[in-house]
């Protein structure tokens, strides 16, 4: 069964082609996934290698459980967490293309010890102070904004779009008021709805958020793909 039902998309929202292609790349990328890695290689138990899997697996199930739920809770009138989710679609491609770009720089040009920190930094990384206290500064995650911003290949708005899902999602009185009440033209009233003031903009924004996996997956692509080299090269040192 398809993540998105062609049937409860208006064409005027998206078209069944690209309808069929959003559930084209859930589809593939459900298919990665992997039920568990053991991290020491063998014989030689290096271990960069799998600690970048292993980053690469959690990230992938955490797009699919966004995308799958932002979709999801949209038909249920909780368009407002579809937004949340959606933003943290947003903030999870950001994150794992700011690791992508930082991994592979490493492999072309770092040491294999550098190589295996870095992956092992990343796999802890935290914003927990009592965290960042205990393992040191090398495991703070990295501004979000900062790793937004870097998505601008990806889409050229992004910075824009990320912004109005932040206003959207905030508890801050305008974007909470401005989502629940309708101030009305005749009157100095509001009238309150639990389904947003648009829905099918909502329903474009969680669309959009699905799309942006793309990048998410050529990402993963790059990272898989230089993997099977560096395990040979850890192998060869190792010996």
């Amino acid at each position: 069964m398809p993540l998105i039902d062609p049937t409860l998309i208006p064409a005027r929202v998206l078209s069944r082609k690209h309808v069929d292609e959003l559930n084209a790349l859930y589809d593939r990328l459900e298919a990665r996934k992997v039920e568990k890695i053991v991290v020491p290689e063998k014989p030689s138990g290096f271990r960069p290698s799998n600690l970048a899997r292993v980053y690469c697996q959690s990230h992938l199930r955490r797009c699919l459980v966004l995308a799958r739920s932002a979709y999801g809770l949209f038909f249920i009138e909780n368009g407002l967490v579809s937004l949340m989710t959606i933003r943290a679609i947003y903030e999870t491609v950001a994150v794992f293309c700011a690791f992508e770009r930082q991994f592979l720089q490493l492999v072309k040009a770092g040491t294999v010890q550098e190589i295996h920190d870095f992956a092992q930094n990343k796999a802890y990384a935290t914003c927990s102070k009592k965290m960042i206290e205990k393992h040191g500064a090398q495991v703070t995650a990295t501004n979000i904004q900062t790793d937004v911003a870097k998505l601008k290949p990806i889409r050229r708005k992004v910075e824009e779009e990320y912004d109005f899902l932040s206003e959207h999602t905030h508890a801050a009185g305008f974007g909470t008021i401005l989502y629940f009440a309708e101030k009305l033209k005749t009157e100095d009233a509001y009238v309150f709805h639990d389904g947003g003031p648009e829905p099918e903009a909502d329903l474009q924004w969680i669309l959009v958020g699905i799309k942006l996996l793309e990048g998410f997956e050529k990402a993963l692509d790059r990272v898989e793909a230089a993997l099977p080299d560096l395990s040979a090269r850890g192998h060869a040192e190792k010996q």
